[in-house]
């Protein structure tokens, strides 16, 4: 029987709007039921099922009556079922006013204390009902592919299941899922076929041939469509196929190919509409376990533990997630660490730490329960083997849904490193101690070695003194005797420089020497100094000239080192000057003050100039002899240099003579 019109009139209560009032003028009954049974509101289309009118279905336990009495256990279990599942559907009769029934179903949905739902005749065969029909059993296919998407170990066993699923949901024959292969096809991974019927074929397809693909739109194929159409459907050796789109969160392209050896007579609009949204589902849910793939492997990967913990009512850790590392790296079972109930106590991460670190460690997890990020190395002692393992735990807080604290991170086994470190510090200490030992030792030794050296030096001079006063007299001793005590006095006075040069480049790379800063004059300390080696130059027929700045320039320094270092440049020009001049001159530029020392002597070759300043260095052995140097006059400079914040430079050219040039921070001018 056909449902009457309603009639058309404007709404009459608040609940009426245009929405509300469309819906009750179709083809089918919308109800509100309470969990007894009670009807709390009824389309108007009830009296058209029914017989009897609203006003008479709404009145207290009215709605049981309209149930069959073989059929109202099916109603009592449906409403007691819907409270675990959340939906049904059932098929009873109606008994009408006129004592005639009528077969319906009904669909009911949990809603807070009461249900939503709707009734149909079952003998309507409009196009709605159908579409109910349609959305219904795609219903069921939608929790069955979620589940499947849980239960499957991989992607591949989901796209089984998955098209396990769609294929029955579509009411097709056999079932493909094509993806996009290595070209510019859809190649088939996954099939489905109806039990008993032919096992179907990969299919390779061109998506360029398929416009509703790119557009992702379901499509129903049929042989007298088009070329593609028809080669379609001659390759399956079916009589229809439908294509349904998808594509996952790489961009990649894929489709459902559903293979129908009959017409789909029923194929409409409720039908792809119900089946591109099942295909949305797929999507999300294949997306998902893609990332989940990817999680998977990226944990594999990695060396580090994860972790994942909250505290409970006594401030213990909790451990909710633990990686196969995190096993690894602490030694603890899984099992034991995310027990719970009182049949399985859970290990107390705080009995493994060493009773060293525990003060640490609870620093640590005060800084957590505040919310703040912490990072701390500690030891524990695993309970597998007992052995001791150095952690390093990177943390950082969160709070749950409910508010409560949750802490995740990583953690990392550093044993190795510290050992290292360890083992490091050690030998750090060693050569500390060595080096202070070999202060020590240089210090006795210079001391050692300059007593009995300054003893002969003196003996040797007084020696020299004795002859040239028995020359005087007269009395002539023989004259090897002045030659081998002005021999002695000469080599006394170059080991003497030797040993005071050793000890001191040891004391300035142990840091044991301390230089003053006070205020001294340059031009005094060269004046000094070339009071002093003026003979010498001389003697070899060399000029000196002295070019000094205007003003007297003050520096911060020692006044012994500084005339140390001026001695070292003057007496290395004389020293390696046969013939010229020797000009020694000071400039000063703003807060600077520059000292030049410039020669006409053998110069220095280019390739050997970085290496001018390091201890012991020649640039040839022979010259050693022949100008008898310990390579340390430059060395000792260079370091003296840097420990008064002055710079050094040389400029030379081989056979042509050499120029020093020091560059002081300035005092004051005088």
């Amino acid at each position: 029987m056909a449902p009457r019109a309603a009639p058309d009139r404007a709404p009459t209560s608040p609940d009426a709007t245009p929405l509300r009032t469309r819906v009750e003028n179709l083809p089918f009954v919308v109800v509100r039921v309470m969990r007894d049974g009670t009807l709390l509101h009824v389309g108007e289309h009830a009296e058209a099922f029914t017989g009897y009118d609203r006003e008479t279905i709404l009145q207290p336990r009215f709605g049981s009556k309209l149930i069959h009495p073989d059929d109202r256990d099916v109603l009592t279990r449906a409403l007691r079922q819907i409270g675990l599942d959340g939906q049904t559907t059932i098929r009873v009769q109606l008994i009408c006013a006129d004592g005639a029934t009528r077969d319906v179903e009904i669909h009911l949905t949990a809603s807070g204390d009461a249900f939503d739902g709707v009734v149909y005749d079952l003998r309507t065969e409009s196009d709605l009902a159908d579409g109910i029909r349609v959305r219904s059993r795609y219903d069921e296919a939608e929790p069955a592919l979620r589940n499947a998407a849980l239960a499957s170990a991989d992607v591949l066993t989901f796209l089984e299941a998955a098209v396990a699923l769609v294929g029955p949901a579509a009411r097709a024959d056999r079932a493909h899922v094509l993806l996009a292969g290595d070209g510019e096809t859809l190649l088939s991974v996954a099939f489905w076929m109806k039990e008993g019927g032919r096992r179907p074929e990969p299919i390779e397809l061109d998506p360029v041939l398929w416009p509703e693909l790119v557009a992702g739109r379901v499509v129903k194929v049929a042989a007298d469509e088009s070329a593609p159409a028809e080669a379609l459907i001659r390759e399956t050796g079916c009589t229809e196929v439908i294509l349904v789109p998808f594509r996952d969160d790489g961009e990649r392209d894929g489709a459902f190919l559903l293979e129908s050896d009959t017409p789909m007579s029923t194929w409409g609009t409720f039908e792809s509409r119900s089946l591109a949204r099942l295909a949305r589902l797929f999507e999300i849910l294949w997306a998902w376990m893609g990332a989940e793939a990817r999680y998977i492997n990226t944990l594999a990967d990695l060396e580090d533990g994860l972790f994942n913990f909250g505290y409970d009512a006594n401030g213990d850790r909790r451990y909710a997630l633990v990686t196969p590392q995190f096993e690894a790296i602490t030694g603890c079972d899984a099992n034991v660490l995310l027990a719970e109930g009182e049949m399985q106590p859970v290990q107390r991460w705080r009995d493994l730490i060493l009773e060293a670190d525990i003060a640490a460690f609870d620093k640590h997890e005060a800084t957590l329960r505040s919310g703040e990020r912490s990072r701390l190395e500690y030891r524990i002692t695993r309970p597998d083997n007992n052995s001791v393992r150095w952690l390093r735990e990177s943390t950082t807080p969160s709070l749950s849904p409910s508010g409560r604290a949750v802490v995740g991170g990583l953690v990392s086994d550093v044993t190795e490193r510290k050992h290292a470190e360890a083992s490091l510090l050690q030998a750090k200490q060693a050569a500390e101690q060595a080096s202070q030992a070999k202060t020590v030792f240089m210090a006795t030794m210079s001391h050692e070695i300059r007593s009995p050296l300054g003893a002969i030096h003196g003996f040797a001079e007084l020696l020299r003194d004795e002859v040239r006063e028995m020359q005087e007299q007269g009395n002539a001793p023989p004259k090897e005797f002045a030659e081998f005590a002005g021999i002695i006095a000469e080599n006394t006075t170059r080991v003497l420089h030797l040993v005071q040069n050793l000890f001191d480049l040891s004391r300035l790379e142990t840091g044991a020497l301390d230089l003053r800063r006070v205020p001294v004059e340059l031009h005094a300390a060269i004046e000094s100094v070339l009071s002093r080696y003026q003979p010498a130059a001389e003697e070899k027929g060399l000029a000196v000239r002295f070019e000094r700045a205007q003003g007297d320039p003050v520096l911060l320094g020692d006044p012994e080192r500084l005339e140390q270092i001026v001695e070292h440049l003057i007496s290395n020009a004389i020293k390696f000057t046969d013939q010229g001049s020797i000009t020694i001159r000071t400039n000063i530029d703003g807060p600077k003050v520059i000292l030049q020392v410039e020669d006409t002597g053998i110069g220095i070759a280019p390739e050997y100039l970085n290496e001018l300043f390091e201890p012991f260095s020649q640039e040839d052995y022979r010259l050693n002899k022949a100008y008898e140097g310990s390579g340390l006059g430059l060395a000792i400079t260079r370091r003296l240099l840097e420990g008064m914040d002055a710079i050094i430079r040389v400029d030379s050219e081989k056979g042509r003579g050499s120029c020093f040039e020091v560059t002081f921070e300035v005092s004051r001018t005088g």
